[in-house]
């Protein structure tokens, strides 16, 4: 199989982990070759959509590529058209992954997204109910859930989690949205689980994220950075948007258990069938941002330092062997028969951890 990868990519951001992850397939020869072909990257540094589009038909001609697996392309230009272009010029296998949430009719699919789409043979959405049926709703053939990972490349392992070094209760990472027209789903929540952890820890708390301001706010974090700052607490925490998504969260999720936290985190639909039992002790949930805050209270109560770094243990391992970016590569690309073995796969991957417990 020759892989051509069209990835959600712009200025000096990088899909570190799916870009390595292709290498080390391509090493272990379980692909023929594969390429990146960054088209929001060009159009976003200025080039015209339709040059950038143009050369990647260009790309598609000279690769030969048997699948090409595109991510969020919102802004590059790809209208249903050019799609239909770039799939006369030879028979390929089209994957669309969709990390972005969507819900219709107030925060539509991007233009892009909808021509892709269509056209797809697989379309892979981080939601199972609202997000496959914005899919479903324009004619998308085959639409599959598969949750947020994260990016081992991003964020490598960091040990064993230990009780050094976390002078805080509660850190939580997100924007304060305060929409001038319409918003995403659950923003006042956010903004009301914000305020009552701030009340209830006081300095004991650090707000990571643009637009807050009290107790603990400390501005916006570099994504990068977000692993030692997790680290620093003894909880992460965070309120998502489109709390009635079944078994959606949002990366902060899979960045934090693999960080080695217990995680607070909006109740979704789905999620006692997404995550085992030991990982959802884990894991502290709540349906209302009131419950959240109570259920993180009565953790740090009830709970020795022991107790915790046991549960967080469990967690990063979890993590380390369900939620990489890399392993789930194999999945979009096994999904239009790319045939490659997961096992085989995760022994050729570059970046490898061992589990805390010695498995």
């Amino acid at each position: 199989m020759r892989v051509l990868y069209v990835p959600n990519e712009a200025g000096a951001w990088r899909q570190r982990g799916l870009r390595r992850g292709l290498e080390d397939l391509k090493a272990a020869n379980l692909i023929d070759d594969a390429e990146v072909f960054s088209l929001l990257h060009r159009v976003r540094g200025g080039e015209r959509p339709a040059v950038a589009v143009g050369d990647l038909a260009g790309r598609i001609a000279s690769f030969a590529p048997d699948i090409v697996l595109m991510q969020h392309l919102g802004g590059a230009g790809v209208t249903a058209s050019a799609v239909r272009a770039l799939r006369s010029i030879r028979d390929f296998k089209l994957v669309y992954h969709e990390g972005d949430p969507y819900s219709w009719p107030l925060h539509p699919l991007p233009r892009e997204a909808r021509a892709v789409g269509r056209s797809a043979d697989v379309v892979f959405v981080v939601g199972a109910n609202n997000f496959t049926r914005n899919f479903e709703r324009i004619g998308s053939r085959d639409v599959r859930y598969l949750q947020w990972g994260f990016d081992p490349d991003r964020f490598p392992d960091a040990g064993p989690p230990v009780a050094t070094g976390r002078d805080l209760d509660v850190t939580v990472i997100a924007n304060r949205n305060t929409p001038r027209l319409r918003g995403l789903p659950g923003w006042r929540d956010r903004i009301a689980f914000v305020e009552l952890v701030q009340a209830e820890f006081g300095d004991r708390c650090a707000i990571y994220g643009r637009g807050w301001g009290g107790p603990g706010a400390a501005g916006p974090v570099p994504f990068d950075e977000q692993q030692g700052r997790i680290r620093g607490a003894w909880v992460s925490a965070n309120w998502d948007h489109f709390a009635g998504e079944s078994k959606y969260h949002s990366d902060r999720l899979p960045i934090s258990l693999a960080a080695g936290s217990v995680h607070a985190t909006t109740n979704h639909p789905g999620f006692d069938d997404l995550f085992p039992a030991h990982v959802r002790r884990s894991m502290l949930l709540g349906d209302s941002p009131r419950s959240l805050l109570a259920a993180i209270v009565g953790h740090l109560r009830d709970t020795t330092p022991a107790d915790r770094l046991e549960m967080m243990a469990n967690a990063q391992d979890y993590a380390w062997a369900n939620l990489r970016y890399d392993d789930q590569l194999v999945e979009m690309l096994n999904s239009v028969g790319a045939g490659i073995d997961a096992d085989e796969a995760s022994a050729a991957w570059s970046i490898t951890r061992a589990s805390n417990h010695g498995g």
